[in-house]
């Protein structure tokens, strides 16, 4: 795995929001964004609430993509890596919680409080690699890889 820098850690906080990218059976690419997310060292948990498309499409291929962007400072990150369920309790539920906490001290509005009471999935992302995505930066150099990602993309 990869470790995630501080300096990306707090950039992704900074936003809020990232947007997962990820490809099912069909081959057809599902975007979807989150805001209920924790960043460790090198895994990155999120709640999926919704149990659709992404979630569908992680149970047929684990691999996927995250992009985070300031469009302000047209500065960026995207990481390529795989999704797994936790299943193992008390560790879900401690995680979830504190995701949840820390999400409702973000962002309070009711229906983020409503989505906040639902039943949901703790999903974990492995980084295997991480892209800048800032224009004036090569793009295809990585900044961080455990894998040689010319042979898996």
């Amino acid at each position: 795995m990869v470790q995630i820098p501080l300096e990306i850690k707090n950039f992704i906080e900074e936003q809020g929001v990232f947007v997962v990218g990820s490809t099912g059976g069909s081959n057809l690419t599902n975007v979807s964004p989150r805001i209920f997310f924790k960043i460790e060292e090198e895994i990155i948990y999120w709640l999926d609430f919704f149990k659709h498309k992404s979630y569908k499409n992680f149970q047929v291929n684990p691999w996927v993509t995250i992009a985070v962007f300031n469009k302000e400072n047209l500065k960026g990150y995207q990481f390529r890596g795989t999704v797994s369920f936790v299943t193992d309790e008390p560790t879900k539920t401690e995680i979830v919680n504190s995701i949840i906490d820390d999400t409702l001290k973000r962002n309070n509005s009711e229906k983020i409080k409503k989505l906040a009471s639902q039943d949901t999935q703790l999903i974990q992302f492995e980084v295997k690699v991480c892209y800048s995505l800032n224009p004036e930066e090569y793009s295809d150099m990585s900044i961080g890889s455990d894998i040689d990602s010319t042979q898996v993309f």
